[in-house]
């Protein structure tokens, strides 16, 4: 058979790269190519080699493993040698997501978990805009939560990057991230986020996935593994909690993403608060009177403070501190900067985390009405026991920072009573009329509280109870002069001084009333917990809430069929899968054998039962110049009717490309009648049949390229091509108009007979 050097793909760009590629994947929405190089760098170009971004690696020394797009084309997610998954929002290249694997035990520790990723969506889907459960309702009831200010330690943000920053809000497929480990496990996440289920392959930590794919309703996933003998095996898992109950897992997972959007904010709102504490002046203070502490008995530093406070007398040493340590320049610059610090703080709990509390409640409310409807959603795990304690605990939260609040006012106006009568005292010791106006009893009665506490006498009293333990009885240690109450509410420890619930009416009705206080609507107040633990309780909580469905839906997922395919001589081979529809059958193309002419085709017949047929098809492509046939370098599916091949001319090795009708290789592979048509030659005790016979359309001269790798999108019509020594990229259009095609060949003086 003869064919012209005519294909109907134009060449758009070729460029050098001056970094090794490894990795090119296509998106199937958007003309956009991913590469990595060997650096660890990933970067995003479209068809005409625009660069879109460029990402670097997590870490030094990290490279990229895995590349695969959402179907939607808006995320892209990464895997690295470090073990850790990027999710990346393509538009901005923002880290939305990111999970990292641990192995099972220490003897698995050691390089990369992750050997394999792939993003499958539900086709032929039905509708789901109007599928309130997944609708995020709180937008259309609530405001729009507001961006961290620069002040605050983040950056100005667009409003909305908040309300669904993990990009889950506009899915109306439901989509599952396979990711495989070198241990065995796969791990399936809805929208890269939710996890659904971890499996374990019978050949757990040496069994390696190599292509995953799934069927259009997702009940039944496909992976194809290489085992320790280096045999393909096709694992066929029953899925059919996914199809059966599609909606509430496309719900929870939306529901889980807003979830997960405002637990991301309000942890940088809890950041941004300690960052609020710390950067108080307080500390500079706290060391001054710490120092002067350590060279006095212990209680002389308050002793002396309460002594001026009451009889106006200083003491030497004191009037020393005062004057030197002290100064009344750096007691308005402290005053000034707890002002500044109290008001962010106030903001920051006003303004950021009661309204996410808000919308937290609002999300939590919603998904216990799905629990609530228990025929629905009981299959999936979802229980209403735990998002009820969610719910609590998220009341709980918001009712310790209105806390926090009322802490901060009365913190703040005990600071200004301090400062201001220690600004008159330094006054008075230097002589110059202070135009301040009297201490009132109540700034005595606060300056005396804080003065007391000022060396951690209350909190010694409560530690040694009555227990008469002599206090220099214990080892000396540095004394230290406290004059924070703030800092106890972002440690991850109880308070110190919590706050009695005496004058509150509320809390004495429940204290009256106990049978009230354990109902799940009424939130409480937990007396002694810190601001950080009430946000490590809710974070908890909100795991639980998720974990149960996982546990579910995992053990929903059976293992029903294992079908041998083949044995194959490289560690690496190149192979590509994908489930047809209609008819439901699985087609595995690969190539076996390094720097050969020949590839196989199987084509697996899929039914409602675990029994399978399979039919195999070997191709080979002989060249009208020599006796040497072309050798197949690399192999990929196109789409559902055809395949990609990229081959070496047996002369200089020049780069070929050509498409190939599956239909005519799954004849071939069915019927020996067809197969004796089709020039077999006899390899190894098995029939070979002639490639050239069963192509698409004509074959393609890459001209002055020698390649290694190609990389094709069905859906997009383009393609991708390495050079051997994976410096050189070129980009074609697939499919175009043969006039134009016609055009780009009259540049070109290559031609000669293929077939």
């Amino acid at each position: 058979m003869t064919v012209s050097n005519t294909y109907p793909m134009r060449q758009m760009e070729e460029r050098h790269m001056a970094t090794k590629v490894e990795l090119m994947v296509w998106s199937q929405k958007m003309d956009l190519l991913a590469i990595s190089n060997i650096k660890g760098e990933v970067a995003l170009h479209r068809l005409s080699w625009q660069k879109v971004w460029s990402l670097s690696p997590p870490g030094e020394n990290v490279k990229a493993t895995g590349i695969a797009w959402r179907s939607d084309g808006k995320v892209i997610a990464i895997s690295y040698t470090n073990s850790e998954i990027h999710l990346i929002n393509v538009e901005n290249k923002d880290v939305i997501g990111k999970k990292t694997y641990s192995p099972n035990s220490e003897v698995d520790a050691g390089g990369s978990l992750i050997n394999f990723l792939s993003w499958l969506e539900e086709r032929y889907y039905p509708k789901r805009s109007s599928n309130e459960a997944s609708q995020n309702r709180a937008n259309s009831y609530l405001t729009k939560l507001p961006p961290l200010s620069r002040s605050f330690g983040a950056a100005e943000e667009a409003a909305d990057r908040f309300e669904d920053s993990k990009k889950t809000d506009d899915q109306h497929e439901l989509n599952i991230l396979v990711v495989g480990l070198s241990d065995g496990r796969v791990d399936l996440l809805v929208f890269g986020l939710f996890g659904i289920g971890e499996l374990a392959l019978p050949g757990a930590g040496v069994d390696r996935i190599v292509a995953a794919d799934a069927s259009s309703d997702l009940s039944r996933l496909y992976l194809l593994v290489l085992s320790e003998g280096s045999t393909f095996k096709l694992y066929a898992y029953n899925m059919a909690i996914l199809a059966d109950h599609s909606a509430e897992i496309h719900a929870l997972g939306s529901k889980y993403g807003q979830v997960t959007s405002l637990m991301e904010y309000l942890d940088n709102t809890m950041q941004a608060v300690m960052e609020a504490c710390e950067n108080m002046l307080l500390s500079e203070m706290e060391s001054k009177l710490s120092q002067h502490a350590d060279s006095m008995p212990r209680g002389s530093v308050s002793a002396d403070l309460l002594e001026l406070l009451m009889f106006g007398v200083a003491s030497e040493t004191l009037e020393t501190f005062l004057l030197k340590g002290l100064t009344d320049k750096g007691l308005n610059k402290l005053s000034h900067s707890m002002d500044v610090c109290h008001s962010n703080i106030q903001k920051l709990i006003l303004h950021h985390l009661r309204p996410v509390g808000q919308k937290m409640a609002f999300l939590l409310c919603d998904l216990r009405a799905m629990a609530r409807s228990v025929e629905r959603y009981q299959s999936v795990g979802l229980e209403e026991e735990t998002v009820t304690n969610s719910y609590r605990e998220n009341g709980s939260f918001l009712v310790k920072a209105y806390e926090v609040v009322g802490v901060t006012d009365t913190s703040l106006k005990k600071y200004r009573a301090l400062f201001k009568w220690l600004y008159d005292v330094i006054m008075r010791l230097m002589d110059e009329a202070a135009s301040l106006p009297g201490v009132s009893d109540q700034d005595i009665a606060f300056i005396a509280d804080y003065l007391y506490n000022l060396e951690g006498n209350g909190e010694d009293e409560a530690q040694r109870g009555d227990s008469p333990v002599p206090l220099d009885s214990a080892a000396p240690k540095k004394k230290y002069c406290y004059l924070d109450v703030l800092s106890q509410y972002i440690a991850d420890a109880d308070l110190t001084h919590p706050v009695p619930p005496d004058n509150n009416p509320w809390e004495k009705f429940l204290l009256s009333n106990p049978g009230l206080g354990s109902q799940p609507n009424i939130i409480p107040r937990y007396l002694k917990l810190s601001l950080v633990q009430q946000h490590n309780r809710l974070k908890s909580s909100i795991a639980n809430v998720f974990n149960r469905p996982k546990k579910i839906i995992g053990r929903k997922i059976t293992l029903d069929d294992v079908v041998q395919l083949v044995q194959t001589s490289m560690a690496s081979p190149r192979v590509s899968m994908r489930f047809i529809d209609f008819p439901s059958q699985i087609v595995v193309a690969t190539i076996l054998h390094p720097n050969t002419a020949y590839f196989t085709f199987f084509t697996i017949d899929v039914g409602q039962s675990p029994s399978t047929s399979k039919y195999k098809t070997n191709v080979y492509f002989k060249s009208m110049d020599t006796s040497v046939g072309f050798t197949t370098v690399d192999l990929q599916l196109f789409n559902h009717a055809a395949l990609s091949v990229l081959l070496a001319e047996p002369a200089d090795g020049a780069a070929v490309f050509a498409q190939l009708h599956l239909d005519r290789i799954e004849e071939a592979g069915r019927s020996k009648a067809i197969t004796s048509q089709m020039n077999p030659v006899e390899r190894d005790g098995e029939l070979y049949v002639d490639g050239c016979l069963l192509l698409d359309t004509r074959m393609k001269n890459l001209d002055n390229m020698r390649a290694s790798r190609l990389a094709v999108s069905g859906g997009r019509k383009v393609a991708v091509i390495l050079s051997e020594n994976t410096h050189k990229v070129r980009t074609y259009e697939m499919e175009v108009d043969e006039e134009d095609e016609e055009e780009e060949d009259v540049e070109t003086n290559r031609s000669s007979e293929q077939c």
